[in-house]
């Protein structure tokens, strides 16, 4: 038994966008800001943020094309997808984050500068 699943609560970093169809069924592309924080040991509050690029498909990928724009916050639930390509003929690896659902939390019209 496996399990493949990513949680992740953040920012967009800038509108979301779709980056093309295959099919009938539309991709977009996520750019997302998920914040670290912690206390070391001697108490000193730290915080980091780390980027994620997450592909969503189909009616999701529309309506996050229509709805979140920069800046707004989502909770968005996934799977990891190992990817291989070539390129110079040698093969290359790489592992892609793809949204299985998507809780809008707080949004931002896409289109404006939502800093």
């Amino acid at each position: 038994m496996g399990l493949n699943k990513f949680l992740f609560t953040g920012n967009l970093t800038r509108d979301a966008e779709i980056a093309s169809t295959t099919g009938d069924r539309a991709r977009a592309l996520i750019r997302l800001a998920v914040n670290d924080v912690w206390t070391d040991e001697q108490g000193q509050r730290h915080e980091r943020a780390n980027f994620f690029n997450i592909t969503v498909w189909g009616s999701d990928a529309e309506n996050a094309a229509k709805y979140l724009g920069k800046g707004s916050l989502i909770f968005v639930e996934g799977r990891l997808a190992s990817t291989e390509w070539e390129k110079d003929g040698e093969k290359r690896y790489g592992t892609d984050l793809v949204a299985t659902q998507i809780q809008y939390v707080d949004t931002k019209k896409p289109g404006s500068d939502n800093a």
